[in-house]
């Protein structure tokens, strides 16, 4: 499968289970219709700033439409994120989250 389907898929999936039609992400982004559903077939080829948009209107970060094999804000979603935003912090950084998840542990 294309990574313009998938992403397509991934954007339709996401849309449907926040009970949102298309015209209501419309509403939301800005985002004709027509193109919406262009883009969740596959068809058109999506800008970050169109990107952007449709993530806001679902009410995710733009990052949890392209990681296409998890559910967005799942256990795995979370991981996978973390694990993207401590690839380059530095230590100071790495230390604040270390005394932050332990913080939360105890």
């Amino acid at each position: 499968m294309g990574l313009l389907i998938s992403l397509g898929k991934r954007i339709q999936s996401v849309r449907e289970k926040r009970g949102l039609t298309q015209e209501a992400l419309e509403e939301l982004t800005g985002i004709n219709t027509k193109y919406i559903s262009a883009i969740e077939c596959g068809q058109k080829n999506v800008t970050v700033k169109t990107l952007e948009k449709i993530a806001r209107g679902l009410n995710i970060e733009c990052y949890e439409l392209l990681i296409l094999n998890v559910e967005p804000g799942s256990e795995t979603a979370v991981k996978k994120t973390i694990e993207s935003l401590l690839e380059d912090a530095d230590a100071k950084t790495l230390k604040l989250c270390l005394a932050f998840l332990k913080k939360g542990l105890e």
